[in-house]
């Protein structure tokens, strides 16, 4: 008993008569009789009494009890049908992204909220963690991209599909002294003797140029995330340094400025596993991200 019999079945009850629900469904009315009988034979039940004079039909109760059985059975297959070819279109199904803690309220002012305008159906995992933890996530299939401002671990096993170039800022309190106000530009001699805070997605980048320019900057600390960095400039405790994003806006009281070198940035990386087939929504997702870069 295939489900299209039950679909039949349906018709036959919604048409009140044999003939009727031939008719709609384009079957010869002996081939339905046919499947009437089977239907009972596997129940053992009387599901229809037929009057034939009258060529009307009457449900038994066994018969009203299939009737919805069947209804909900069919929703169900719609249902399962219609998700399907959403989630093979792209319109529908869940996306897992992995990306650092920084990132995520930009990511989705930026990108997410617009995708998702566009797909309603669309389901979405977001898992803000650390560069190591992003690397176990992505290998282990909990997440198909992986948006970072820091190398992966074990970068050889990930394909880099787009890449963009983040400014390191100078964040700090406006009531603080750390920097000359009236400086338009700032060099990096002029961070020496201040107490800078960096997050950890550009500290490397940012000691390495210092290095090659012979700068000891004062480092009063490194933190995992940018949020508790940009905690220090809050508290006028010291400054931040931190990449900062397009569009990105910070409290009245903070200040941003960039100092005069072509080497302070980082690159923003979006990344998957390499060989890995995507699912259609993660395309469907890529294509977006790309159009609106």
């Amino acid at each position: 008993m295939n489900l299209e019999h039950y679909r039949n079945f349906i018709t036959i009850v919604d048409c009140g008569n044999l003939t009727a629900a031939a008719a709609a469904l384009h079957i010869a009315q002996p081939a339905l009789t046919a499947q009437v009988k089977a239907m009972q034979e596997k129940y053992g039940a009387t599901l229809l009494r037929i009057h034939r004079g009258a060529r009307t039909i009457e449900v038994t109760p066994e018969g009203m009890i299939l009737y919805n059985k069947a209804k909900y059975l069919c929703t169900i297959e719609d249902s399962a049908q219609r998700e399907i070819t959403s989630a093979r279109n792209g319109t529908a199904g869940k996306l897992s992204i992995s990306l650092s803690p920084s990132m995520s309220v930009l990511f989705i002012q930026n990108f997410l909220s617009g995708f998702a305008m566009l797909n309603p159906d669309v389901e979405y995992e977001l898992h803000e963690v650390n560069i190591i933890e992003q690397t176990r996530q992505l290998l282990d299939g909990i997440s198909e991209i992986g948006i970072a401002n820091a190398p992966l671990v074990q970068a050889g096993r990930f394909e880099t599909l787009f890449t963009r170039k983040e400014r390191l800022g100078i964040i700090y309190h406006k009531d603080s002294h750390w920097l000359d106000e009236k400086k338009v530009y700032l060099d990096l001699e002029d961070l020496e003797g201040i107490p800078l805070c960096l997050s950890r997605g550009c500290s490397e980048r940012f000691l390495g140029i210092c290095d090659e320019s012979h700068i000891y900057p004062r480092i009063l600390c490194i933190s995992t995330t940018k949020l508790s960095t940009l905690m220090w400039a809050r508290q006028k405790a010291g400054v931040a340094l931190v990449p900062v994003g397009t569009g990105e806006q910070f409290e009245d009281y903070l200040c941003c400025r960039f100092v005069q070198d072509e080497r302070m940035f980082v690159d923003k990386t979006l990344s998957v596993v390499k060989d890995r087939p995507l699912s259609a929504v993660a395309q469907k997702f890529l294509k977006y991200y790309n159009e609106h870069s």
